[in-house]
């Protein structure tokens, strides 16, 4: 009898995880008007690349359920006063199915996903995150089973301006603006659906950029989705690609357009459900202050498929930045989608300025044959360029290396200024 109870309990704690899972991915989608105002304006400031959480050597899996907290301002190179942080969040050796919300401390974890992975996957998305009062910022781990987390931090937003200076972040919610599920149903192939601001979702119509986690599921084909200013015409670049039934997110900053709307289209020959969760945007007006962000026309920077070919172990693409595009020479950083196709097993990508050292972080995890994107913010290095590396697993055939290659995507968002 003993046994019997111990397993309806192990069960019942199962289905509420669970029950909590299900509500968090498929809850409501109106923003609250208080979401407005409410977090930091600043300006960016790029750092070297560095870990600041890997629980593989520290504290051990996160389980279902529980979080893990980061302190921020004092340490692993982030000043006094940081506001907000960009990061690259990765989930590894999940036992189950689940998802993962960044967020500031001091507050419950939003209804909102950062990462969401599968059992045994390892998946990486960027994230801002708000820093909260206390000086740190929280993870959360909505799962039935228990999940590594690594965290690699790239850059930070300070008071660096006037309060309201053009081109300053402006931190909100997060909160879910779109979710296809409850709203208007599966977006066609072919087809797009609008993610409108301004309202009571804390984004002015007239923003110069928004910071928005997509997320993809219930795909009935593979393809991608594609987001871009209203007004406009769809560019040649993408945001995330994903597989059929897949699950996957995408951090983008997307320049807002005139009508204080940005398009979100599906390139596919299947239907697909998109989820929008809105974390910030970046104030209207002509930029000045140091680390201000300003928008581009979404770009196609680098496609080895047709320009170089496919990347070995260990190779490197420089990638021209600055001084093209509409990227000015003074550019101190740019905001940009790397997408992995066609690698021939696992493996990471880095990105860095050109000719930067070396540094034991990741931007974009992928595995065999996947193809899979993520938005990453690089620090532009010498002669204006930035370079991406290939870290790729290498396999023997009787005892003969193998050799390992990858196709590289690089599209550009927007910049900021020195």
């Amino acid at each position: 009898m003993k046994k019997s109870a111990r397993s309806r309990s192990r069960l019942v704690g199962v289905m509420v995880v669970l029950a909590v899972l299900l509500s968090a991915l498929i809850s409501p989608v109106t923003a609250s008007p208080a979401m407005a105002g409410t977090g930091p304006v600043g300006g960016l400031t790029p750092m070297a690349p560095t870990r600041i959480l890997d629980t593989r050597t520290s504290s051990g899996p996160v389980p279902g359920g529980g979080s893990v907290s980061i302190r921020i301002p004092g340490t692993n190179g982030f000043p006094y006063g940081t506001q907000a942080v960009v990061l690259n969040i990765t989930a590894t050796d999940g036992t189950a199915a689940g998802f993962l919300t960044a967020y500031h401390s001091g507050v419950m974890a939003p209804h909102t996903s950062n990462v969401n992975y599968g059992p045994g996957q390892m998946v990486a998305n960027l994230a801002i995150v708000e820093v909260g009062a206390d000086g740190q910022i929280a993870i959360s781990n909505t799962s039935a089973g228990t999940v590594q987390i690594v965290v690699d931090a790239s850059a930070y937003f300070g008071l660096s301006g006037p309060s309201g200076a053009p081109g300053s972040y402006q931190a909100v919610g997060p909160a879910r603006l779109l979710d296809t599920r409850t709203s208007s149903g599966p977006v066609a192939g072919g087809g797009s659906v609008p993610l409108r601001l301004g309202g009571s979702t804390g984004v002015p119509a007239n923003a110069s950029a928004v910071v928005v986690n997509f997320t993809v599921t219930q795909s009935t084909s593979f393809g991608f989705i594609t987001a871009y200013p209203s007004g406009s015409l769809k560019p040649n670049v993408s945001n995330q690609n994903y597989g059929t039934g897949q699950t996957i997110p995408s951090l983008a900053v997307v320049p807002v357009g005139p009508d204080g709307t940005v398009m979100i289209a599906n390139t596919s020959t299947g239907t697909a459900q998109i989820v929008a969760d809105v974390v910030g945007f970046f104030l209207p007006g002509t930029p000045t202050i140091s680390g201000a962000f300003a928008p581009v026309a979404p770009t196609r920077l680098v496609d080895t498929r047709t320009n170089g070919g496919p990347v070995v172990n260990a190779g490197t693409v420089p990638v021209q930045a600055a001084g093209i595009n509409g990227i000015p020479q003074n550019a101190s950083g740019v905001w940009v989608n790397l997408t992995v196709t066609e690698p021939t097993t696992f493996g990471y990508f880095m990105a860095r300025g050109y000719k930067a050292p070396w540094t034991f972080t990741s931007n974009l995890n992928f595995g065999d044959r996947q193809t899979i994107a993520n938005m990453s913010y690089v620090p532009i290095g010498a002669d204006g360029k930035i370079e991406i590396q290939t870290i790729l697993s290498q396999h023997l055939i009787n005892w003969t290396p193998v050799m390992e290659t990858s196709q590289v995507i690089v599209d550009v968002f927007g910049y900021t200024l020195p």
